[in-house]
Parts: structure tokens; sequence; C-alpha cells
């Protein structure tokens, strides 16, 4: 709550590159972060490291109201996104587009290795390309290539190998969505057509097996959920 009301007013009117609100931006990757168990710490260097770049001095204002901790994750993870973004923007300038294209990708992962030595970077960074991506669906914009590719080619893996499923998942899907948009529709489509049996035959193992556990004295309660 602190860093939001700290970034609030230095976020006021800024929006990212794909065109949202830097506030929403933030609140939605606080909210991403918190969804797969990071802590209010994490939570709140989200805020702070788009709002260190709005400030002429970001690790001394920062450091001086929340910590040097915070100051350096906020300063790092803005000066992450700040290389990406300008490294991407000069390949799409180029007119090699698929050399290019493969430079941009292993700039991209070389960048994050580079930084992984604080894992909290690699994590904020995560849940903001993840918003970026909802963002675009939501509004129907599509993402550049380069992002897309970024996204599934870097992110995505590194996400798996953190065993962040859920943000390893969802990239994967977005990115599917937005290159392969009428294969991705058909898809689930016939997923929702078989949602209700594969719902029904989950509750019937489910209880099968609480029964089972029961009968050998064992007890247990049983719950299971359907995949993605």
């Amino acid at each position: 709550q602190r860093a939001r009301a700290f970034a609030e007013p230095l976020l006021e009117g800024e929006t990212t590159a794909s065109g949202e609100s830097m506030l929403a931006h933030a609140d939605a990757v606080a909210d991403i972060l918190a969804a797969v168990g990071g802590s209010p710490a994490i939570q709140a260097a989200a805020y702070l490291s788009y709002a260190s770049a709005q400030l002429n001095r970001p690790e001394e204002v920062i450091g001086k109201v929340f910590g040097e901790s915070f100051a350096r994750l906020a300063v790092e993870a803005a000066k992450l996104e700040h290389v990406q973004q300008r490294s991407r923007a000069n390949r799409q300038d180029s007119a090699n587009e698929s050399e290019q294209a493969g430079q941009q990708t292993e700039f991209v992962r070389k960048m994050l290795l580079a930084f992984s030595r604080d894992l909290r970077v690699v994590l904020l960074r995560l849940a903001s390309r993840l918003q970026t991506l909802r963002h675009c669906a939501a509004v129907r914009k599509p993402p550049s290539p380069a992002l897309l590719r970024e996204s599934h080619e870097v992110f995505a893996p590194l996400a798996n190998r953190l065993g962040i499923w859920q943000i390893k998942w969802e990239l994967e899907d977005l990115v599917f969505r937005a290159q392969e948009p009428e294969t991705y529709r058909r898809i689930a489509a016939l997923l929702e057509e078989k949602r209700a049996l594969r719902e029904a035959a989950l509750e019937q193992r489910r209880a099968a097996i609480e029964r089972t556990l029961r009968a050998e004295g064992i007890a247990a309660d049983v719950t299971g959920r359907p995949k993605h």
C-alpha cells in the first residue's frame, strides 16, 4: 500500500509501450505476483520499479523511503526493461529481419541471465510480460512479432525452469492465441464442448478414491481439477 501510494502520482498519465495505463499495469503485475505466492515485498517492488523511471535519482529517493534493498531491486528491474525495449526497437528498424530476430532473442536471454543473480528481478519481468500479453489480448491489439518471439522462446521456458507453471502456461497460451487465432479458437471451442464431460468424470474419480481411502480407514479429503 505504501509503495502504491508513492508510485501513483509519478505514474499518473503514463502509459506502457503497449498503450496500457502504467498504474493499471503495475496493479496487474502486483496481482500476478500475489497469485503465484509472491510476498508483499515483491508486490511493492513492482510499483517502485515503474516509479523509478520517473525519478532523477531513483536509487537515492527510493532508498530514503523504502531502504537500499528495495531501491536496488527497483532500479535493476527498470534498467532491464529499458534495455530490452531499446534493443527491440533497434531490431524493428533493421532490414535483415530474420537474422536480427534471432540476435534479439539471444540478447534478451543473456540479459535475463545476467540479472538472475537477483531472481526477484526476473520474477518482476515475467509478471510484467504476462500482463502485457493479457492487455493486448483484452484490447485486441496484436503484439509485435519480436515481443511474441521473446515471450515464447525466452520468458515461457524461463518460467518453466523456475517452476512457475501458472505464468509459463499462460504465456504460451497467449502467444498461441496471438500467432494462430483461428486454430486457438477452434481448440478452445472443442475443449469447452468436452468440459462438462471432463468435470463429471473427474468428480466420479475423486469420489471413488475418497471412498476407497475411507474403506481402508484413511480419513482424507480428495480434490481434483481439470487441466488447461
